[in-house]
């Protein structure tokens, strides 16, 4: 049944900023219901306004909803209250994927012990739903391990290239498959292998190359929808992508040319859908990333700007993490169930060939960074080949570069230490790269100077925007805690404006939430307090006119250190038209305020 609900309506400002802005601000209050749920989506209705979709707690069985209807000037024309069985809101909402307050799920992890032998983990994932953020707090326990043998009864050797497929309760793996001729494996013939939660191994393909190569590049895709919904409950393809190695080789089977790359597309099931050669533009390629658009997947990274060494030699022999763990999941999985022996268990362990001690994505990524970069590499694969490929010259990255009117100068890059916030393609194809720097010290990352590079549709460089964000003297503060601001990276987005113009928003922490829980035991005479800390976020915006290559200075969103509002955890952004909304919430949860910026 449809109605009105009388909401307060706070204050409604209209704040001139710059001569191309108008900014609309308007809050309001929620209901008790709504703020003891979360925000499942916001959408647009066909007569150009909004709707705002709050998920109510509700059972396992039906979901309550509570929309949130306006126009496109952030008025409240009505709200609906609906119940729906939780089947059919899963066929009809991608974005709902509530499976019950709380899951139990048996998996596994790959990893190698200290000789490179491969062996599966299990793993134990506890799964509760938060009401407040819409998602599930998973908890990782690691169980008991296997070494899997081929038909021959010899042990894979395993050098990198895993995906855990946390919806199907498996894992993929790519392993050297020992032969009479290779005991130790042949590094031109990789055995795909899918292990299901009951350490059920199954060898899927082998999969033969003409010499020796090593996985370089293990990661699932990524596309415009990976922030909405992430990869546990929606996997995406996994990427591989093989090099060929010095280290791995011997003068019979070593590769005549080491740019000689192979690209692999492999579904979450474990079918290889892709099998592409090609010539990498580097031989030192560290790929970043891999991001599919339109049905085209385009590989970026760094490179040496080396053409005559193995990759093994110009960048490290380890690419690609050697488990499927992280550096919290084997740190568990690696401490010994009884207290009693601890440490002299553990050692003995490591010498049985028990643990797992392969490489994580943390550690391996802390070592490259470290490596001396001279180049920004692009290459576009589609239709199983390689259509085209870009190196940028560090030089030209900062010779390119450009800055607001209140710095003095452009920022430097370095290509050393910085974070991936952002890759978006323009209308015309062209594509837009944001990047922030960081330094790493005793305390952790701390992130400062953002870049947004941009590229024509081949991916060479054009401007290279910069700006300085000094994030750790942001106010705003409200308790003690032991993070700060600039401890967490910004996110940055682009978009476009009918007159040619880009507008550059950015999602910036301003202050810390504390929170503090205790619970008491079944009688009481035990208590537990966690206390947790959260970045808040705040929207800071400006534009490029890429015609002239010149940016504007940030202005804040809002009331700026006044503000009592910050941005809820997802859904907080919706373009309608040539209005931007943001959506932000008090730390209590009780009101809301919608801002809209005009493009």
């Amino acid at each position: 049944m449809k109605h009105l609900l009388t909401l307060a309506l706070v204050s409604a400002l209209c704040i001139s900023v710059q001569a191309q802005h108008s900014v609309i601000e308007k809050p309001y209050e929620i209901s008790r219901k709504a703020k003891r749920g979360y925000l499942g989506a916001v959408t647009k209705t066909d007569d150009g306004g909004f709707e705002m979709i709050y998920v109510l707690p509700s059972s396992a069985r039906k979901i309550k909803t509570e929309t949130y209807r306006f126009d496109k000037d952030a008025n409240l024309l009505n709200t609906e209250k609906e119940e729906v069985e939780v089947e059919k809101a899963r066929r009809k909402w991608k974005w709902f994927t509530y499976r019950g307050d709380y899951f139990i799920t048996n998996t596994l992890s790959a990893g190698s012990n200290m000789s490179g032998t491969l062996l599966f983990r299990k793993k134990k994932v506890t799964a509760n739903w938060n009401w407040f953020f819409g998602r599930y707090d998973r908890n990782v326990k690691m169980t008991d391990k296997v070494k899997p043998k081929n038909e021959g009864g010899r042990k894979y050797r395993f050098v990198g290239g895993a995906y855990e497929v946390e919806r199907d309760s498996s894992v993929l793996v790519l392993a050297l498959d020992p032969t009479d001729d290779a005991k130790a494996g042949d590094p031109t013939r990789y055995a795909l292998l899918k292990c299901d939660n009951d350490v059920n191994i199954e060898k899927l393909q082998t999969l033969d190359f003409p010499f020796a190569v090593q996985p370089v590049f293990s990661k699932p895709l990524t596309d415009d929808y990976t922030e909405q919904v992430p990869n546990e409950d929606a996997p995406r393809d996994w990427i591989v992508v093989m090099a060929p190695s010095k280290g791995l080789s011997s003068r019979s089977n070593r590769a005549d040319n080491p740019a000689s790359f192979y690209y692999l597309r492999i579904s979450p099931e474990g079918k290889v859908k892709e099998k592409v050669a090609f010539n990498a533009p580097t031989t030192g390629f560290r790929i970043l990333n891999a991001y599919e658009k339109n049905g085209s997947v385009m590989l970026y990274g760094l490179g040496t700007g080396d053409r005559g060494k193995f990759i093994d030699q110009e960048l490290d022999a380890s690419l690609v993490p050697t488990t499927s763990a992280d550096a919290q999941e084997q740190e568990a999985g690696n401490t010994d169930k009884g207290k009693m022996f601890g440490g002299i268990t553990k050692t003995v362990n490591m010498f049985s060939g028990q643990e797992d001690i392969g490489v994580t994505q943390e550690a391996l990524d802390g070592r490259l960074d470290e490596k001396n970069y001279k180049q920004f590499v692009f290459c576009k694969l589609s239709n199983g080949v390689a259509e085209w490929s870009t190196i940028n010259d560090m030089d030209a990255v900062n010779s390119n570069a450009v800055a607001p009117p209140d710095m003095r100068r452009p920022l430097k890059f370095d290509g050393k230490k910085f974070y991936v916030s952002n890759l978006q393609y323009l209308s015309n194809g062209q594509i837009v790269m944001s990047i922030q720097d960081f330094k790493v010290n005793k305390k952790g990352r701390f992130y400062e100077g953002m870049f947004l590079m941009h590229f024509d549709d081949k991916g060479k460089l054009i401007k290279n925007y910069t700006v300085k964000l000094d994030q750790k003297n942001k106010k705003g503060f409200f308790n003690n805690s032991p993070m700060t601001s600039d401890m967490f990276p910004a996110n940055s987005y682009v978009y476009e404006t009918p007159t040619g113009s880009v507008n550059w928003v950015m999602h910036i922490v301003k202050a810390i939430d504390k929170d503090v829980d205790v619970d008491y035991n079944y009688i009481g005479n035990t208590k537990t307090t966690t206390t947790t800390y959260t970045p808040l976020y705040s929207v800071e915006y400006g534009s490029i006119d890429p015609k002239a290559g010149a940016a504007s200075d940030f202005k804040t969103l809002g009331e700026d250190e006044k503000r009592k509002y910050f941005l809820y955890p997802s859904n907080n952004t919706l373009r309608v038209g040539n209005y931007l909304y943001f959506f932000s919430e008090t730390t209590r949860g009780d009101k809301m305020l919608i801002s809209r910026l005009e493009l």
